[in-house]
């Protein structure tokens, strides 16, 4: 073959592998230009975040707001308010409280009302007392002293304590009204001041519970979930839940509601005034696009409006003015990022206002198509595939087999099989979910289809599914992501030798499981603030978790406490089978981390230091569960496209360790990727031996690779 002829084909083959534009990182992982966008609860002013750093809300007393401050990720957050119309001294924010090692939190904070109620853990760390704070005046006073429940406590719309639950040692939830004889402005959690309301069964408790009172405060509505998997809305007169209306019966997917304001995750649209439900938002086909479906008429036409004006996407309802003639809309899309709206209502009018993410305008992003598929023990999962943008896809009609016509009518096949990455959600009791991310937009972008399995013990497809997962970390939670890479391999969607796995919390301990219980299954592995010990992991627990202890405990399905307790939580630990890691593995930590103790990482890549086995391991010294600040996200996604493209061989955008001013410590660098490696000034990289005792059950993981 002469030169020309050479060059000629390997010009052929870079194109025909090469299917998309390479997006940077910039535009992807830095801030964008607005986030954390609401409106003002008079309906004139939208308040965004120039830079993505703190959430924060509008308050009952004009032109306040109120925000959270951690301290480099350990979610002791520190409470604010500020005046935003203040120029001299220009925007000087409010202490409401920043005592060092302590949580607070906004337990109550209704817009008609210039009081809000915070929680506090300073006196034990474990349970938040209840605060009332006064906007105008900046008084505190304290109304309940708690030893005894657990957050969210639940208040009326007039901002009196009504409802709380404490957990019991079966993993059931008891429910408790405040006692006719209690004082309800200066409240105990002692038994005396609180009567038995109602009790959830152990199997019901993530399902059920209350999400708000109707305008009087007369009933209260609930999400209810016993004797029904996916749940229902219901409302009862309080005092009364043994006869519940029911309003809604979700029909594909469980009803999501945050007690907290969350414009992604609630999925009840309520009056700001009168507190009627108004319409309710489940996900239907394809697990695709979310519906509306309206409960009254009053809001039927507006919806109805809002819907055709982006017919291929979902509006969601972020603001409401208190007079409801104003509203904040953004659309869910699976192709750009969000985009916001003022809708007049009596106008029946939308007005553009702007996009979060302008820059990205005309990139041909990745399309997200839900799809369900069975395990090996005959479970229906629900999973997400994006597939590169461009990405050659088969025709219905070029396949006999109607289920491969019908996959591929759903855009799930590719014509040539695909390098992948299975990207684990956190939790693990979260779901993957419809939508733009930057995470599939910045992967695709790289060349690689990114598999999302909702696997058994996920939140979002009934209780049956969610406790089917209890116990079942390390077993059948990630037999159900190997079936799911089965599942690409046998319909031509991935490569079976670029296959890399890598998550964040729960997925980081997924990806360590994926490197130490089936090391032949995957080329790589990145972990992301993972647990490696459950021991460990329930030793370090936050105080103000021990209230849920025994939730968490049913979860992982044993006590560290016990002796049988140890020896299973032991079996299902990737550290002690850290000897039989066999291919390329990336850990990033934060250090102050609260959730997943930096030594979850630094115990692990000790014991593969101890069996010479190689590793990088990135740390963060300013960041805590995850990582927050925009240019140590920017480096995190630099660091990993370039280990991803040493393994499975996608694109890259070029990458050194300080090019975007991290805080990044390359504690290990087993590849030799970025050229400097710290020193461990904290000594935690020792050389302490570890035995890997044998896998219980470890014939039952089938390795794609020899499969």
């Amino acid at each position: 073959m002469g030169k020309s002829e050479h060059h000629l084909l390997v010009s052929l083959l870079f194109a025909a592998t090469t299917v998309c534009e390479v997006i940077p990182r910039d535009l992807i992982f830095s801030s964008p230009e607005y986030s954390e966008v609401s409106l003002s609860p008079d309906g004139n002013t939208v308040g965004y975040l120039a830079h993505d750093k703190n959430d924060f809300q509008w308050t009952g007393v004009p032109n306040i707001i109120i925000f959270y401050v951690d301290n480099n990720g350990d979610e002791n957050y520190r409470l604010y308010k500020l005046n935003i119309t203040e120029r001299d001294p220009p925007h000087k924010p409010y202490a409401i409280c920043d005592k060092i090692g302590v949580k607070a939190l906004i337990v109550a904070n209704d817009k008609r009302h210039h009081k809000i109620l915070v929680g506090l853990n300073d006196d034990g760390l474990i349970f938040h007392d209840i605060y009332e704070f006064d906007l105008l005046t900046d008084r505190m006073k304290i109304i309940m002293h708690n030893k005894r429940f657990a957050q969210p406590i639940y208040i009326d719309n007039d901002l009196q304590i009504r409802l709380a639950y404490q957990e019991k040692a079966d993993g059931s939830t008891e429910y408790y009204r405040v006692s006719e004889s209690a004082d309800p402005r200066n409240l105990t959690s002692d038994e005396s001041d609180w009567v038995l309301y109602l009790t959830v069964p152990q199997r019901d408790t993530l399902l059920t519970k209350p999400v708000g009172f109707s305008g009087d405060n007369k009933r209260v509505f609930w999400l209810w979930g016993m004797d029904t998997d996916l749940g229902q809305l219901v409302v009862h007169d309080f005092g009364h839940p043994e006869a519940n209306e029911i309003i809604y019966t979700a029909k594909k997917a469980e009803i999501e509601y945050k007690y907290e304001e969350d414009i992604d995750d609630n999925d009840i649209f309520v009056h700001p005034i009168d507190k009627t439900i108004l319409a309710i938002t489940e996900v239907q086909s394809f697990y695709h696009k979310p519906e509306i479906y309206v409960l009254n008429d009053t809001v039927k036409d507006d919806l109805e409006y809002l819907n055709n004006l982006h017919p291929n996407d979902s509006p969601i309802i972020v603001g409401i003015s208190q007079d409801f003639r104003t509203w904040l809309i953004t659309y869910l899309s699976d192709r750009i990022p969000y985009e916001f709206y003022f809708y007049r209502r009596p106008l029946k009018k939308a007005e553009f206002l702007f996009t979060t993410r302008p820059k990205l305008k005309g990139k041909k992003l990745c399309r997200m198509v839900g799809f369900e598929f069975v395990t090996r023990d005959n479970l229906t999962l629900q999973a997400y595939l994006s597939l590169p943008p461009n990405t050659e896809l088969r025709k219905p009609s070029e396949l006999k087999d109607p289920v491969q016509a019908a996959y591929a009518a759903k855009g799930l096949l590719p014509r040539r099989p695909q390098k992948m990455v299975v990207d684990v959600h956190g939790g693990p009791q979260h779901r993957e979910r419809f939508g733009y991310t930057k995470r599939n937009v910045w992967l695709t972008s790289r060349g690689y289809a990114v598999l999302q399995v909702n696997f058994r013990g996920s939140r979002g497809f009934g209780k049956k599914l969610l406790n089917a997962g209890n116990g079942e970390w390390g077993r059948k939670m990630h037999y159900d992501l190997i079936d799911g890479v089965n599942f690409a391999i046998k319909n031509g969607i991935a490569k079976r030798s670029q296959i890399a796995i890598m998550g964040g919390s729960y997925g980081g301990y997924a990806a360590l499981i994926g490197m130490t219980f089936t090391p032949n299954v995957f080329a790589c592995g990145v972990d992301v603030v993972g647990p490696s010990n459950l021991i460990t992991l329930l030793e370090a627990v936050p105080p103000y978790w021990l209230v849920i202890y025994n939730r968490i405990t049913l979860m992982l399905g044993a006590d560290k406490n016990t002796t049988e307790g140890r020896a299973f939580l032991r079996s299902r630990s990737p550290l002690f089978f850290a000897d039989r890691v066999r291919k390329p593995l990336m850990i990033l930590q934060g250090a102050n981390d609260p959730r997943v103790a930096r030594n979850e990482s630094d115990q692990f890549v000790a014991a593969l230091k101890a069996n010479n086995i190689p590793v990088t391991y990135i740390l963060y010294p300013d960041e805590g569960h995850g990582f927050r600040k925009p240019e140590n996200a920017l480096a995190q996604a630099g660091f990993v496209e370039k280990f991803l493209h040493g393994c499975i061989h996608g694109e890259y955008e070029e990458f050194n360790l300080r090019q975007h001013n991290s805080s990044a410590m390359v504690l290990s660098d087993a590849e030799g990727l970025y050229g400097t490696v710290e020193p461990d000034e904290l000594g935690v990289l020792g050389d302490t031996p570890f035995t890997a005792p044998e896998i219980e059950g470890e014939n039952d993981f089938r390795d794609t690779q020899s499969g």
